[in-house]
């Protein structure tokens, strides 16, 4: 896919601040700065128990304008039954 380059990858969303949001991006930790177009879409997704968002290591910053057929064509991965119920809370057992 043409639109697509080595600069994007999946983030793991580590902690949502109030304006700001941890990353974790191939190992390393980048705080991004959530902004009107981005802070909802990140809540909404954090509250589904999604952890993983599109992102653009060049520029540094989120990529909230990919629609979903797009964002499952480049990250496959996302639809892995392997991965359903990956981000369900563990219930320790005593």
């Amino acid at each position: 896919m043409a639109v697509f380059s080595n600069n994007f990858t999946l983030a793991l969303i580590k902690e949502v601040g109030e304006n700001d949001l941890l990353l974790t991006v191939n190992g390393e930790d980048i705080e991004v700065e959530l902004n009107e177009n981005n802070r909802q879409p990140i809540l909404d997704a954090v509250t589904d128990g999604i952890y993983l968002v599109p992102f653009d290591t060049g520029k540094k910053e989120l990529l909230m304008t990919i629609d979903e057929a797009t964002l499952y064509e480049a990250f496959p991965e996302a639809e892995l039954s392997e991965l359903i119920g990956s981000t369900d809370e563990i219930d320790e057992e005593e």
